[in-house]
């Protein structure tokens, strides 16, 4: 049984279950599904929007369970409000269900996928509004931990060695998986909010210029929007350890990826910079 892509999986019983629990009518033919993390959203018949996850017990992430439940305290940075939830065991499947209401965005996402084919025109207000929302998130305190040292610098020496120094000086609170696939417009909402909290400061702009660097005027625009983030050391870092995650999966899985080889002539240049 195959959870992580649930639209290839049976489970109308699951949902059947979740409107009884949340009190909603899910518009089952809206369904968005994810094929990589087994996740599904659903718009109900009041205009919400339903998430739908799970997770095996013994492989329990409180923190990410509670993402967006947390994310309430995040005034100032436009997105979904977070209303309610409900979790139950399903022991056939032996995982944990979760379903999250919470409002819908007005806008569509920009792209389905995190990384974008094409330039999707956005006006100039919406790249401010982006700009003020990630200032505005990087004020807030927080314990959450969205990225650790640790993290970053295993990825770096383990793509490219031992000859560089690693640390991080700027730390922020961070959405963590900021991809055109969680940003809305042309009025901005940000959603999934699943991963935030402490990270390196560059790592939001970061992970917008990875999902743009197909678009060279796109990613142009990222760098340009955000310059004095992506300019810094910690910005350079970050940016290699985005390319290092590139040849990770390279190396796994043998297949180039869309993003193989421009992130590998990036990191050639970010090598430079940094040793």
């Amino acid at each position: 049984m195959n959870l992580y892509d649930l639209s290839k999986t049976p489970h109308d019983d699951v949902l059947t279950v979740l409107e009884s629990r949340l009190g909603v009518v899910l518009n089952r033919s809206e369904a968005h599904y994810s094929a990589l993390n087994g996740t599904a959203g659903f718009p109900t018949s009041t205009g919400t929007w339903v998430r739908l996850s799970w997770y095996q017990p013994e492989k329990l992430n409180a923190q990410a369970l509670t993402g967006f439940e947390a994310a309430l305290a995040l005034d100032g940075v436009p997105r979904p409000v977070w209303q309610a939830a409900t979790s139950w065991h399903d022991q056939s499947r032996k995982v944990v269900w979760r379903a999250e209401e919470m409002t819908r965005s007005a806008d569509p996402v920009i792209s389905p996928q995190a990384a974008i084919p094409s330039d999707p025109g956005l006006p100039d207000a919406w790249w401010s509004d982006l700009r003020t929302a990630c200032e505005t998130l990087a004020g807030h305190a927080t314990d959450r931990v969205c990225m650790t040292q640790t993290h970053l610098s295993g990825r770096i020496t383990d793509a490219y060695g031992e000859g560089i120094d690693t640390t991080i000086t700027d730390w922020a609170t961070v959405h963590g998986d900021l991809g055109w696939a969680n940003l809305c417009g042309p009025d901005l909402t940000i959603i999934d909010w699943e991963s935030w909290g402490q990270g390196p400061a560059a790592l939001d702009a970061v992970s917008l210029w990875a999902a743009s660097i197909r678009v060279p005027a796109l990613a142009d625009k990222v760098t340009d929007v955000f310059a004095d983030v992506l300019s810094t050391r910690t910005g350079q870092l970050t940016r290699l350890m985005m390319c290092a995650n590139v040849v990770r999966a390279f190396k796994r899985t043998g297949r180039k990826g869309p993003l193989t080889d421009p992130m590998t002539e990036a990191a050639a240049e970010l090598l430079d910079q940094l040793r």
